[in-house]
Formats: structure tokens, C-alpha cells, sequence
């Protein structure tokens, strides 16, 4: 009896081992996907001069002199960005002096862009204001 008690506990044991170690695979998936809809926020009063990337989400509405890239960038009324900006998604509230080059492009009615603009699909709300050309690129 004591022998089949031990070996019941044993494979409970193992079992529950395995399902540990699946727990820590589901977990390990769960934090990528996590991570992945995180938004990165850029307030009013960061002002960055060089390079900013993103794998991600920002939130933009300081002000950076250079480069931006993102998956996904949302420029606040507040942000200003003075260089390239290039994201798969891009919604502009604020002013853009620079290119701006994405898959989607929204240009809200409070949105000022200096400079050319790359796109598949855009979308201009009225009260824009544009000075620049405005061309569509092909699907990669």
C-alpha cells in the first residue's frame, strides 16, 4: 500500500511539475503579448534631441529635433517633431516639420505638417494645415 501511495504521489508530483513548467511557458507568451500593447507616453516637458524607437505604441507630446519610429504613434496637440518620423500608424494632432512617412496616416483638424508625406492610406480631417506633396507608396 505504502508503495502504491508513494508512486500515486509521484506521478501527481510529475504531473504537477509539468504543469508548472507549462504555466511558465503560458506566462512567459502572456508577458510578450503584454508587453507588446504597452503604450510609451512622451509628456509636454521632455524635449529630446537625436534618435527615438519604438517596437510599440507612443504617446507623443514633447517635442524632438531628429528622428522618430514607431509601430504605432500618436503625436498630441502639444508634440511637435522637427525630423523624420516614420510608424505603421500614425495620427497627428500636433506639427510635424520634417517627412512623414507611414502605412496610415491620420491628420487631425488641429494637425500642421511641413514637409512630404509618404503613405498607403490617409486620411485629412478639415482645418489641416499641409505645405508639402503628398505621395502614395505601393504595399511592400
Amino acid at each position: 500500500m505504502f508503495f502504491r501511495k508513494n508512486k500515486k504521489n509521484n506521478v501527481q508530483n510529475t504531473s504537477i511539475r509539468e504543469l508548472d513548467k507549462n504555466d511558465n511557458k503560458i506566462n512567459a507568451q502572456l508577458e510578450d503579448i503584454k508587453s507588446e500593447n504597452k503604450i510609451s507616453t512622451i509628456s509636454e516637458n521632455l524635449h529630446i534631441t537625436g534618435t527615438l524607437y519604438s517596437n510599440g505604441k507612443i504617446s507623443f507630446n514633447g517635442s524632438i529635433k531628429g528622428s522618430l519610429e514607431s509601430k504605432s504613434l500618436y503625436v498630441g496637440k502639444n508634440g511637435f517633431i522637427d525630423g523624420k518620423v516614420e510608424a505603421d500608424e500614425a495620427v497627428i494632432l500636433g506639427r510635424i516639420k520634417g517627412t512623414l512617412k507611414g502605412n496610415k496616416v491620420r491628420l487631425a483638424s488641429s494637425s500642421r505638417i511641413e514637409g512630404d508625406t509618404y503613405h498607403q492610406v490617409i486620411a485629412i480631417e478639415d482645418g489641416a494645415i499641409y505645405e508639402g506633396s503628398i505621395k502614395r507608396i505601393k504595399n511592400s
